[in-house]
C-alpha cells in the first residue's frame, strides 16, 4: 500500500482515507455511513474551499465530489486536488447527462447514485491503489 494510504488516529490505524465534498448534507452523511461500515476512514467538506484545507492535513487516498459545488466545480477542484496530493483517485458524482470524464477526474458516477453502487466502486477503485 502506498505511504499515507491508512489514517491513524488516536484509536489506532483506520482504513484509507476517502474525502466526501457534497453540499447536499444528507447525501454526504449517507455515503460516509456506508463507506466507514466498510472500514474507509471519512471526512467530509460542503465546499471546494473546506476540501482543500483538509486536504492540506489529510492525505486522502480518494476524493468523491459533486461535480456543482458552492463555490467551485468538481472537476476544478479535482484538477487542484491532483496537483496537492500525488495519485489521489477523484470520483465525479453528477446529474449532468452529458458529463465525461477529463484527465483530473477517474470515475463519473451519475445521480441519483446507489450508495451500494458507490461502495462497490470505492472498494474497486482502492483494492488497486
Amino acid at each position: 500500500m502506498m505511504q499515507g494510504a491508512r489514517k491513524e488516529t488516536a484509536k489506532g490505524v483506520v482504513g484509507m482515507p476517502v474525502l466526501i465534498v457534497d453540499d447536499d448534507d444528507f447525501l454526504a452523511e449517507a455515503f460516509q455511513m456506508i463507506l466507514e461500515d466498510a472500514g474507509f476512514y471519512v471526512e467530509t467538506a460542503a465546499t471546494g474551499a473546506q476540501a482543500l484545507a483538509k486536504a492540506e492535513a489529510t492525505q486522502f487516498r480518494l476524493v468523491i465530489t459533486d461535480l456543482k459545488l458552492p463555490d467551485i466545480q468538481g472537476d476544478e477542484l479535482s484538477h487542484r486536488l491532483k496537483e496537492t496530493i500525488p495519485g489521489v483517485t477523484v470520483i465525479l458524482l453528477t446529474g449532468a447527462s452529458n458529463a465525461q470524464r477529463e484527465k483530473a477526474i477517474d470515475r463519473v458516477l451519475k445521480k441519483p447514485i446507489d450508495p451500494l453502487e458507490l461502495l462497490r466502486v470505492s472498494t474497486s477503485l482502492s483494492a488497486n491503489m
